[in-house]
């Protein structure tokens, strides 16, 4: 209601404004734009409200997933034999198979997962330092340390569900984020 008031005032002052003197008699007439009563609410609501700020935990794991949904997420793990300790690995490093890396195809170098064994249901977080596996069946390869932790060294049902926690150079996520992720699914 005020923008039409307001509209409708602006215009006949703007007629008034390039009418001939004469007619500008009728437009002094007029009342004046002083009066005019307008609605202290229509102000709070015609401001628009600024847009709450994202949360950038939620913005980090919407992000993961975009980049999870073009990999392999889940599938049958497989493991390191002892043989291939101490050999070196796609990023250069000297693999061990008492620490908890990981082999995947196509995830970036230098990738924080997280690894859920469907079986036993253990969680464990560790780094993507190598590619491989080459068996089209497997998923992911683990080390001997990742893959007892997970018991997916001696039980019959070895899928695995992966969810990336950090891309590289960046720190993992907090484990309080699992409530953050629950809550966007």
């Amino acid at each position: 209601m005020r923008h039409l008031t307001f509209a409708t005032i602006s215009i006949s002052l703007l007629l008034c404004a390039t009418m001939p003197a004469h007619a500008q008699e009728f437009c002094d007439e007029q009342t004046p734009v002083e009066q005019v009563t307008t609605d202290p609410c229509d102000e709070a609501v015609a401001q628009p409200t600024p847009a709450p700020a994202p949360d950038p935990l939620a913005l980090r794991i919407l992000r993961y997933a975009e980049v999870a949904l073009k990999h392999r997420m889940s599938g049958l793990a497989s493991y390191y034999s002892t043989s291939l300790d101490g050999t070196l690995t796609s990023t250069g490093e000297i693999f061990r198979n008492r620490r908890f890396t990981a082999a995947h195809l196509t995830l970036p170098l230098g990738t924080w997962v997280e690894i859920k064994a469907r079986a036993t249901g253990r969680i464990i977080r560790c780094r993507v330092n190598d590619r491989g596996p080459y068996v089209k069946k497997f998923a992911i390869d683990l080390s001997q340390a990742a893959a007892r932790a997970l018991g997916v060294d001696v039980a019959e049902d070895r899928h695995v569900d992966i969810r990336i926690i950090a891309l590289p150079g960046e720190a993992p996520l907090p484990r309080a984020a699992n409530e953050t992720l629950a809550s966007l699914r």
